[in-house]
């Protein structure tokens, strides 16, 4: 060991040449004095160790190069240590990042990471070649960390995914109930500059388990985070307590891209709190919204002889089916109709067709035209029908297997998040209604009574082409929750809100009395029929939402537009559910000034009062939402500020490059 800043401390028993410090010895002294250990005073012995700094005893840069035994090499790393993994190189294993003491990180990184982007730049895939990759030989995480352990940091590395997609890849503290305490909660792990991703096939049940505290993810491209029948997350955690920084990333997910909740934590009174999301993309492929096995092409065929087939009409169609991850098998839609002629007795039908990719077997349905009853499975691409029976099965006249879609986030139980200067983008109805933000507070296994969503900022946010805008509820209307409360949406556009998606394209479902709830200067380009719709309790006793303020919104009206249970919609809605809102300069275009408070803006056509709608939603200088808001303000968003935001979100670039952590909280 040595002093902090001082001269090596030689410690060998408190026997000959042994120094005893009392609680006066100035620790200048020790400095200047040879000798060979120290014998504390008890008053002094906690204050020294505090200088000691037993992690930078001999902490430097090593390469590991492949075929390194990488786990003896994370166990040896002292605080301080620079782990560089050899470039292209790919370490199999279920590695763990162990508990070290001190407060110096543990930085483990690609050897070329000098030639990969920069902080505030995210990583590509086609970086891949120059990072350093890891992989787990089964179904369980490539990367965890053990209980506790604590300061360090990943970056410029690539995770592949587990076998058959199952699991999490990347686990940062422990969701199970083995975290059931603060102290075995891992903190202070740094992710950046990291390419994480599932198969293309097989998709992953979750790329990044996020239970820990003090936690950041920045500049790293995160992707086919998919599967069939079950929830697939980006990013989620519900065992941790935060703070977290998620920044600068490509966030791909089916399920969710990034949810906070939905299991009830095992440690008890957990909230995760201090969120901070800002500067990603959160999206997902549209061909994810088509059948995930091409159908079959070109089904034909041909009557042989040398079968036990009568003269007849015959009739065929092809289903491909492969694995599609965590045990689920998928299949296409069915393929066009293949009829044949037999004239002759005794004959055989061959159909072949061209292969589709990724398939692994096929089901040949048959034999009746418009309702195959039974069918006989193939490897290949070609089935000689001799009269043999099949097994039993109609043919599916449903579109093939896709992947399960619910939202792009959701919080079930958080505090203090903030949401700024992100896009999200590509959401459509499959699994849930097609809400594209989700705040709900869930006591999900109903030992979480105390769960709860509040004191969220959703800021400066485009979210574009969904079926549906926010999912907001006050209680969870399955187990008791606390109320969610003190909710800000200001300054984001909703754009593409269209029921061409399957969802009802409204901007917002209210329900079951939410409070504090503020809707400020956002602008809704939908073709719903309302804007929002709010429900719960009943006719004669509706459950209200006080604290309600919606200030200086543009929307299109449609049928609807403020509606609800019970009321019609317009004042009713807003005097039966609201009764101490605030409701001031807002603009629903085509809705009836008589049934909206005096000064709500109705006339025009919405795409009128913007200068180029959908790719510039600034406010005209000739509209009347020009300077009508409070303050002299245009009613809407601020375009001109959001798209100055929002500017490099696409290609991951934050100018000038973010500080390396925010608002992280030392433990």
């Amino acid at each position: 060991m040595k002093l902090c800043g001082g001269n090596p401390l030689i410690s060998s028993g408190f026997n000959h040449g042994v120094l005893a410090l009392s609680a006066g010895t100035p620790f200048a002294l020790l400095n200047s004095m040879p000798f060979k250990s120290v014998r504390l005073g008890a008053p002094v012995a906690l204050v020294l160790l505090a200088f000691f700094c037993p992690e930078s005893a001999r902490a430097g840069t090593r390469t590991v190069r492949r075929g390194d035994d990488l786990q003896a090499i994370l166990n040896s790393a002292l605080p301080g240590d620079v782990l560089l993994l050899e470039a292209g190189a790919e370490f199999v294993g279920n590695f763990v990042l162990p508990v070290k003491p001190g407060s110096q990180p543990i930085v483990v990184r690609s050897s070329f990471h000098d030639q990969l982007p920069a902080n505030g730049q995210r990583i590509q895939p086609q970086h891949a070649a120059l990072l350093a990759r890891l992989r787990s030989p089964n179904t369980s995480p490539a990367l965890r960390t053990a209980a506790g352990a604590h300061h360090w940091q990943l970056q410029y590395l690539e995770f592949a995914a587990n076998q058959g997609g199952y699991g999490d890849l990347i686990q940062i503290g422990d969701g199970s109930s083995n975290q059931n305490t603060i102290d075995k909660v891992p903190h202070h792990v740094d992710l950046g500059h990291l390419y994480i991703h599932g198969d293309p096939l097989v998709g992953q049940k979750r790329c990044v388990a996020l239970n820990a505290a003090s936690v950041t993810i920045t500049d790293s491209h995160i992707s086919d985070c998919k599967g069939v029948g079950n929830d697939t997350q980006a990013i989620c955690g519900w065992n941790g307590p935060g703070p977290y920084l998620i920044e600068n990333n490509y966030l791909e997910g089916a399920g969710e891209n990034v949810m906070f909740g939905g299991a009830d934590p095992a440690i008890p009174n957990l909230v995760a709190e201090g969120i901070t999301v800002r500067h990603n993309l959160v999206s997902r492929p549209m061909s994810w919204r088509n059948p995930i096995i091409s159908t079959p092409q070109n089904p034909t065929g041909t009557a042989m002889p040398g079968g036990a087939l009568a003269a007849g009409a015959y009739a065929y169609r092809i289903v491909a089916r492969r694995a599609v991850g965590q045990g689920q098998t998928g299949r296409s839609t069915a393929s066009i109709e293949a009829t044949v002629s037999v004239t002759a007795p005794a004959s055989a039908v061959r159909l072949t067709w061209q292969p589709v990719a990724g398939a692994t077997e096929y089901r040949v349905y048959g034999r009746s035209a418009g309702a195959q009853s039974a069918f006989w499975t193939v490897t290949g691409t070609e089935f000689m029908d001799t009269g043999t029976a099949g097994t039993a099965g109609a043919v599916p006249t449903s579109p093939g297997t896709v992947w399960t879609v619910k939202n792009l986030f959701e919080l079930k139980n958080a505090r203090g998040v903030v949401v700024e200067n992100n896009i999200f983008e590509n959401h459509w109805k499959e699994a849930q209604p097609g809400y594209a933000i989700v705040l709900t507070p869930r006591n999900s296994n109903g030992g979480c009574a105390w769960c709860v969503v509040e004191h969220v900022r959703f800021e400066y946010n485009l979210v574009r082409n969904v079926a549906a805008g926010i999912n907001l509820l006050g209680y969870d209307n399955g187990n008791p929750s606390r109320q969610a409360a003190d909710i800000v949406f200001r300054e984001n556009l909703f754009t593409g809100l269209t029921t061409a998606l399957g969802g009802n394209g409204w901007f917002m479902l209210m329900g079951d009395g939410p409070r504090d709830i503020v809707l400020e200067h956002n602008t809704i380009d939908s073709n719903g029929n309302t804007v929002i719709n709010v429900y719960g309790g009943t006719s004669a006793d509706p459950r209200e939402v006080y604290g309600f303020q919606m200030i200086a919104n543009a929307a299109r009206h449609g049928a609807y537009g403020l509606n609800g249970a019970f009321f019609a919609y317009g004042n009713a809605i807003l005097s039966a559910f609201f009764p101490d809102g605030v409701f001031t300069a807002n603009y629903l275009a085509g809705g009836a000034a008589s049934r909206y408070p005096a000064g709500t803006l109705v006339a025009g056509v919405f795409t009128d009062q913007f200068a180029n709608p959908p790719s510039d939603f600034a406010v005209r200088e000739m509209s009347p939402l020009k300077r009508a808001a409070p303050g002299g303000r245009d009613i809407g968003v601020d375009y001109r500020t959001l798209a100055a935001r929002l500017a490099n979100v696409v290609d991951g670039v934050i100018h000038p490059p973010a500080p390396a952590q925010v608002r992280i909280v030392p433990r």
